[in-house]
C-alpha cells in the first residue's frame, strides 16, 4: 500500500532483553495516519513487550521509536501519553468502586492546565476546566455507546462493556495513537462484533491505531495492515490477505485454519 506521508509511529530495531530472554528482537516497522494495524502472533512473541516499549512502561534494550519524527523511548509514561500515545491493557485495568464516568474522565488529565494554587481555591477557571474535561469524557462514553451507563460503578458493567470503558477513557485524552492490547479477549461473541464495529468507527474518525489480537476474524475485518510476530522477530508485514497466505505466517501461528 502507498503513502504519502510520513510515518506516524516508526518502530526502528527496537530490541528488548530480559537477562539471558530476548523477548522482542530487532522489530522495524510504519504506521501511517488513519491505518488501523493488527499485530498478532503466538502467546509470548512479544506484542505487549513492544506496546511497553512504546509506551515507556519497559525501557528498550535498543532501538528507537519515533512519533511523527519525535524519539519516544527514554521518556516518561505521562510525557508519552501528553504527546498522543493512548493505550489499553490486555488485563482490564479500570478503578472498579468509580463511577464510569469518572474512570472515562481519568483519561482526559493530560489536557488540565490548572496549577495548584487555582485548584485549591477553586478559582472560575478551574471550574470551567472540570466542566471541559466531563464534556470530554461525556462525548468518549457517548462515543463507544455508554452515555446512559455513566453513573453507575465501573464494576457493575460486564466485562464487555468494561472493556468499552477502558477504550472511552483512551478517547478522552484525544490521542493521536491509539494501541489497543487485545480488547476482544474474553469477550463474547456479539460483544466483540460490537467492538469491531467500535474500532471501525474509530478509523472513520481517522485516528491512527495499532491492535494486538487474537481473534483473527476480528483483525481481518479492521485492519488494513497486519504484521506478525514470532519468538520477537518480525514474520510479515503486509495486507490481510497476503498475511493468510504467507506460508511462515501460516506455520508460526494461524495453521491451516487460519487461511482464507
Amino acid at each position: 500500500m502507498a503513502h504519502d506521508s510520513r510515518p506516524l509511529l516508526g518502530v526502528q530495531r527496537i530490541r528488548k532483553v530480559f537477562g539471558g530472554l530476548v523477548a522482542v528482537d530487532n522489530v522495524s516497522f510504519d504506521v501511517h495516519p488513519g491505518v488501523i494495524l493488527g499485530l498478532i502472533g503466538p502467546n509470548g512473541a512479544g506484542k505487549t513487550t513492544l506496546f511497553n516499549v512504546i509506551t515507556g512502561l519497559y525501557a528498550a534494550t535498543s532501538g528507537a521509536a519515533m512519533l511523527e519524527g519525535r524519539p519516544l523511548l527514554g521518556l516518561t509514561q505521562d510525557t508519552i501519553a501528553c504527546l498522543g500515545v493512548a493505550r489499553t491493557f490486555q488485563n482490564l485495568q479500570i478503578f472498579p468502586s468509580m463511577s464510569v464516568l469518572d474512570n472515562v474522565l481519568t483519561g482526559s488529565h493530560r489536557h488540565g492546565y490548572s496549577g495548584l494554587v487555582p485548584t485549591v481555591l477553586r478559582l472560575p477557571s478551574v471550574r470551567a476546566e472540570e466542566r471541559r474535561l466531563r464534556a470530554q469524557a461525556r462525548e468518549a462514553l457517548e462515543f463507544v455507546g455508554l452515555a446512559d451507563r455513566a453513573a453507575v460503578p465501573a464494576a457493575s458493567l460486564p466485562p464487555g462493556q468494561q472493556r468499552l470503558v477502558e477504550i472511552a477513557r483512551a478517547l478522552a485524552g484525544q490521542p493521536r495513537l491509539l494501541l489497543l492490547d487485545e480488547p476482544a479477549a474474553g469477550l463474547t461473541t456479539r460483544e466483540t462484533e460490537v467492538l469491531g464495529e467500535l474500532i471501525q468507527r474509530i478509523a472513520d474518525t481517522g485516528l491512527t491505531t495499532v491492535v494486538i489480537e487474537h481473534d483473527m476474524s476480528l483483525v481481518m475485518e479492521v485492519c488494513a495492515t497486519v504484521a506478525v510476530l514470532d519468538q520477537g522477530k518480525l514474520l510479515a508485514v503486509d495486507t490481510p490477505t497476503a498475511i493468510q497466505a504467507n506460508p511462515q505466517v501460516i506455520a508460526a501461528y494461524l495453521g491451516e485454519e487460519g487461511q482464507a
